[in-house]
């Protein structure tokens, strides 16, 4: 081998081992060398086993041997085999090494070369990037979830429905119904059982409300005690005397809370898109407007 091909071969930043047939080393590199501690004139003409005894597999010898003879190349992945030539200095850190073993023929003479890749620090900058990738995912979501659910109860917030709504307003043939829920009595509760037990109901309410979702329903929180639920594709007056029956009978059974049997009541309006309105806003005082009024047919009752 001529000395500008050893040049540039000992200039590599990774380990290069050239076997003859016999599959003793002919060439050791400057990077081995500085990376495992011995010397080119130490290792030259021994069995490449002998030199690094990892290598001294059923699984390896079989590499070289058909890249040898059937000038297969091959390729050893970090991931599966970890590392095959061990550093000179003591390392904490577990090594990494890719290896590629092929064929070469130089001067009418056959021989295995072996490329070993140190990617120590490539698994370490990979691992630190999922982290941070991660990091930043569970952070977005975080952020989602303040932007668009209520710390309370956990159901969908204003932004959220509002948002839904909207979108479903854009599309074809779209149809919903809007109902507005407001919880009838919820200020004496907190004027009497306090408004530590008032957040408590409100939650138990959101628990037992969300039974009445699916893919086409949302039950969503607007504020204090006003609840919305949004569901799709409902057209006659039927369905929506059986809806609100439905959150009546959720809400039937009395609360527990703190041994106190609370018992609530809602008074429910509804608006449906398209036949009352096309915007959100049209949409929600339409709602709260039926709700009032049920309310106060209540009071009156």
């Amino acid at each position: 081998m001529n000395n500008l091909y050893l040049t540039i071969i000992n200039q590599l930043d990774n380990g290069i081992i050239l076997l003859d047939e016999q599959l003793n080393i002919q060439l050791w590199n400057n990077w081995l060398e500085k990376f495992t501690g011995q010397d080119e004139r130490d290792v030259k003409g021994l069995k490449v086993t002998q030199v690094i005894p990892r290598l001294n597999k059923s699984l390896y010898i079989s590499m070289f041997e058909k890249a040898l003879l059937n000038k297969q190349k091959n390729f050893c992945s970090a991931a599966m085999h970890e590392y095959f030539v061990d550093c000179e200095h003591e390392n904490t850190k577990k090594l990494r090494q890719n290896m590629l073993v092929r064929h070469i023929e130089l001067d009418n003479q056959v021989y295995v070369m072996l490329e070993i890749h140190d990617v120590t620090n490539h698994y370490e900058r990979i691992r630190k990037l999922n982290k941070s990738l991660q990091n930043s995912i569970g952070f977005t979501k975080s952020l989602e979830r303040f932007a668009f659910y209520d710390s309370l109860t956990n159901l969908p917030n204003r932004k959220f429905i509002v948002d839904r709504i909207e979108s479903l307003t854009k599309q074809e043939d779209a149809r919903f119904t809007l109902f507005f829920l407001d919880l009838n009595g919820f200020k004496s509760v907190n004027d009497s059982f306090g408004h530590t037990q008032g957040d408590q109901l409100l939650q138990m309410v959101a628990e037992r409300c969300q039974q009445l979702t699916d893919e086409q329903s949302v039950f969503a929180r607007l504020g204090g005690d006003e609840f919305v639920l949004l569901v799709e594709n409902l057209s006659s007056a039927e369905q929506h005397d059986k809806q609100i029956e439905k959150i009546h009978e959720l809400l039937l059974e009395p609360f527990i809370i703190e041994d106190q049997s609370i018992s609530i009541t809602t008074s429910i309006g509804y608006a449906c898109f398209p036949q009352d309105g096309v915007t959100v806003k049209q949409l929600l005082n339409i709602a709260d407007r039926q709700m009032y009024l049920h309310k106060q047919k209540m009071n009156n009752e």
